[in-house]
């Protein structure tokens, strides 16, 4: 996620999702929230020391992958867009981009914005590997022309990749 002031507030929220696994003492948690809130810090950063914290891994962040299992850690939120305004596609989705540069597994934190609520997934290097460009995990989509459809936010599990969900945060990064 970009740190710009639209992103600060879905920062903020990813913050106090990973707090209880990010072993910072009470004392400092207030200045954490503080510069999170700024918009100062790499959020991108604090959730891979989260993850290594819970999995059995060590962050390594070399080209390719953040972990020492050869895994990439990714967050995303949810993003609503016309994919053909003539058709009228519309799309709820989370997108990962440049996951062609990866060579394990994805771990990946997902906000849905609609819900107000994080997703989960760890999706195995061979799921993605003939992707060039961006992984695009949907979770609604209409076919509505001439006007936005009315969002709910739940997901359709039938669709590409929701069968790489975990239940929870510990389960996604014990994966592998």
């Amino acid at each position: 996620m970009a740190t710009t002031d639209n992103a600060v507030k879905y920062q903020v929220r990813m913050l106090e999702e990973i707090l209880p696994y990010l072993n910072v003492p009470f004392t400092d948690v207030a200045n954490l929230r503080s510069l999170v809130a700024k918009g100062w810090l790499q959020m991108d950063r604090i959730v891979e020391e989260a993850m290594s914290n819970v999995g059995n891994f060590e962050m390594v962040s070399v080209f390719g992958m953040d972990f020492s299992d050869q895994s990439d850690a990714k967050t995303v939120v949810s993003n609503m867009r016309n994919n053909n305004k003539k058709r009228g596609i519309w799309t709820n989705s989370f997108v990962i981009r440049k996951v062609y540069t990866k060579v394990g597994a994805l771990r990946v934190v997902a906000f849905n914005k609609i819900l107000d609520k994080f997703h989960y997934f760890y999706i195995p290097h061979h799921a993605y590997a003939h992707l060039t460009s961006s992984l695009d995990i949907q979770i609604e989509c209409y076919t509505k022309q001439g006007e936005e459809p009315k969002w709910t936010g739940v997901p359709n599990r039938n669709l590409k990749f929701w069968e790489y969900e975990c239940a929870t945060f510990e389960e996604m990064c014990n994966k592998g």
